[in-house]
């Protein structure tokens, strides 16, 4: 467990609360600070409270499907972009993710390929920054919406 990754929010919007446990099992358990919600609502007033690092998100939730919350946050200015892995488990919304700009796990997946893959989007989007200029400045990353 490195400092940075303790230093990392990752928001999980799953409906099922089970689902949401063991992803917060697995997350935390690699030191990553973990918030929840349940809905696309909840969702919406934590990324602009805790400010996620990356957003794990059910791809299938009642009432706001996980793809039309994705993309209201996408579209929404006083929102801070988020990069997202989709879950789900059905294979062929892959493209809909990607489309997106998301990365997407099929369930079942393994806990090993779930730690991988958030490491790798949080690595490019460290990359990203990088190449922005955008670094660890609070300040720089608050006006572009980035902190």
């Amino acid at each position: 467990m490195t400092e940075e990754k303790r230093r990392r929010t990752i928001l999980i919007v799953d409906d099922e609360p089970a689902i949401r446990e063991l992803l917060k099992l697995q997350l935390a358990g690699e030191g990553y600070e973990v918030v929840m919600a349940e809905d696309a609502r909840g969702a919406a007033r934590l990324v602009r409270e805790a400010k996620p690092d990356l957003m794990i998100v059910d791809a299938h939730m009642p009432y706001v499907s996980g793809l039309d919350f994705v993309s209201a946050v996408i579209v929404d200015s006083s929102m801070p972009w988020v990069p997202v892995i989709f879950i789900t488990g059905r294979s062929e919304l892959r493209s809909d993710a990607e489309a997106l700009g998301s990365a997407c796990l099929v369930k079942p997946f393994l806990a090993a390929r779930l730690t991988e893959l958030v490491e790798r989007v949080l690595r490019s989007q460290e990359r990203l920054y990088a190449a922005a200029g955008i670094g660890h400045s609070a300040e720089l990353r608050k006006a572009l919406g980035a902190a």
